[in-house]
């Protein structure tokens, strides 16, 4: 189990550390990176690619505060998602204050698992 847990947490931590840096973020979606992306592609990463949805499995061992930190993050994605989310032009999601939640709970969340990583 220890392998999994390795493995997800690297993939996490990857696109933790790209949604928490708005310059990353910026450059990826306009164009500006060698690595671009979008807001859409951002939800396929934690969802299906990374399955940061996965944060509360046993296996992975994670203590209260990182569960915790990972259900703040993906209910920030949820709810970013109900005002319109990864379909908006990333000129306006980039500064949202929905945007900047989500931001701010993936620093957290990336903060709490460093120390595994």
């Amino acid at each position: 189990m220890k392998f999994i847990k390795e493995i997800w947490l690297k993939n996490v931590y990857c696109v933790l550390d790209a949604i928490a840096d708005r310059d990353v973020l910026h450059d990826a979606w306009s164009g500006k990176s060698n690595y671009p992306t979008s807001p859409e592609e951002i939800y396929n990463e934690v969802f299906s690619d990374a399955f940061l949805g996965e944060y509360a499995r046993p296996e992975l061992g994670l203590d209260e505060a990182q569960k915790a930190a990972g259900k703040a993050f993906i209910d920030s994605l949820e709810q970013f998602d109900k005002i319109g989310g990864p379909e908006l032009p990333w000129q306006e999601v980039i500064d949202h204050p929905g945007w900047i939640e989500v931001r701010e709970a993936a620093k957290k969340f990336l903060d709490l698992l460093k120390p595994q990583a």
